[in-house]
């Protein structure tokens, strides 16, 4: 949404845009399907990218401690 207004006009004007496509059954099924995909590994994939971040982390401080001299 934009906010347009004349120059000395107060007033504000709403524009609005928008896209539009028509689906065939074939392809709404298809969509309907992918979404099905998505929601039943997003859980999976959000633990994948925790674990890596919580290893990469881990690799970070013992390479730190490995500098300091502490291991």
């Amino acid at each position: 949404m934009q906010q347009e207004s004349a120059e000395g006009d107060e007033k504000a004007v709403d524009v609005w845009e928008y896209e539009e496509r028509e689906l065939t059954v074939e392809e709404y099924e298809q969509m309907l399907l992918m979404q099905q995909v998505v929601e039943q590994n997003t859980a999976g994939i959000v633990e994948s990218v925790t674990a890596f971040q919580k290893d990469a982390v881990i690799d970070e401080y013992t390479e730190q401690l490995i500098e300091e001299g502490v291991i």
